[in-house]
């Protein structure tokens, strides 16, 4: 038994190939709307990307000059201090020996007085004298 294919069934498909055909074309067009936005997402996230590590490639260039200057400043500031150490100790030792000959002034003519009043005879009188003594002692 076979079916007669009638003008009518001829349509029907034609018209269920056409509804398929233009389901297709929607759904292709959804999904290039769907791509184009995703393309879209990815390039505006790539470029917020691309911003963000501009500004951090800039900011660290300028924490890198900041520290250089930092750098340069603490070197200039600590050849500043050695020279003025330097100084002090150059004056320190200056007023050390300037102390030395004042208590030797103040106490050389009372000298022997008091050496007189303890009874130690005083015969001779030395200022500024050294001695290397016997065991490695100075005098």
């Amino acid at each position: 038994m076979s079916q007669t294919v009638t003008f009518d069934d001829v349509w029907k498909m034609f018209q269920e190939t056409d509804r398929k055909f233009q389901e297709m074309v929607r759904e292709d067009r959804e999904r290039r709307v769907e791509t184009d936005r995703k393309s879209q997402e990815t390039d505006r996230k790539f470029q917020e990307t691309d911003r963000k590590f501009q500004e951090m490639v800039r900011e660290d260039r300028e924490r890198r000059a900041e520290t250089d200057r930092q750098i340069k400043e603490v070197s200039a500031q600590m050849r500043e201090t050695d020279r003025k150490v330097k100084e002090v100790s150059r004056q320190i030792g200056q007023m050390g020996g300037r102390l030395g000959e004042f208590v030797e002034g103040l106490v050389a003519p009372a000298c022997k007085t008091l050496f007189a009043q303890r009874g130690i005879p005083i015969h001779k009188v030395s200022r500024r004298m050294e001695a290397d003594l016997p065991g490695d002692r100075h005098m």
